[in-house]
C-alpha cells in the first residue's frame, strides 16, 4: 500500500510511536509520555466523541494494550476514524479512558465546539481522506 505524502487535508491525533502503522502521519511522541494521573473534567465526553467518529478504515486484527501486557486485547485497534477534519486510531478512545492522555489542544477545542457530537462525514469527504491522506487506491481493475 502506498501512502500520500504532504498536502494532507486532515490532522492526526493519537498516532503515538508505540502504535503502528502510522499511515505516514508524524508520530506525536510516546504514548507512555502522554499519560496523566487524571483526565479533563469532560474526558468521558471526549471518549464518546472518539467512539462516535466515522470509520474510514477497518483492521481485522487485535492488539494488546502496549502499556500493559496483562491488559485487554483491543479488537480492531488499528482501524481509523474521522470527523472530517481529524483522523485517529480506533483504540485512542481506550487509551484516553484508561490512561487520561494529554491530547492536542486544537483537537480538544474542536470536540468541545461541536458539543461532543461528531459530525456526519459525507461520502465524498471520506473518499478524499482515503485517497489523498491515506493513499488508499480506489482504482477498480
Amino acid at each position: 500500500m502506498e501512502f500520500a505524502r504532504g498536502g494532507r487535508t486532515v490532522r492526526s491525533v493519537g498516532f503515538f510511536t508505540e502504535l503502528a502503522p502510522g499511515w505516514g502521519f508524524p508520530a506525536e511522541g510516546s504514548l507512555a509520555e502522554a499519560v496523566r494521573d487524571c483526565g479533563e473534567a469532560d474526558e468521558s465526553r471526549i471518549v464518546s466523541y472518539l467512539r462516535g467518529g466515522t470509520w474510514i478504515w477497518a483492521e481485522m486484527g487485535a492488539e494488546r494494550d502496549v502499556l500493559d501486557p496483562e491488559g485487554p486485547t483491543l479488537v480492531s485497534a488499528g482501524s481509523l476514524c474521522t470527523d472530517g477534519a481529524w483522523v485517529w486510531r480506533e483504540d485512542l478512545s481506550y487509551y484516553l479512558a484508561t490512561y487520561h492522555l494529554a491530547l492536542p489542544d486544537a483537537f480538544v477545542a474542536r470536540v468541545r465546539e461541536l458539543a461532543y457530537s461528531p459530525p456526519v462525514v459525507p461520502e465524498s469527504r471520506l473518499f478524499e481522506i482515503a485517497t489523498r491522506d491515506l493513499g488508499i487506491s480506489m482504482d477498480q481493475a
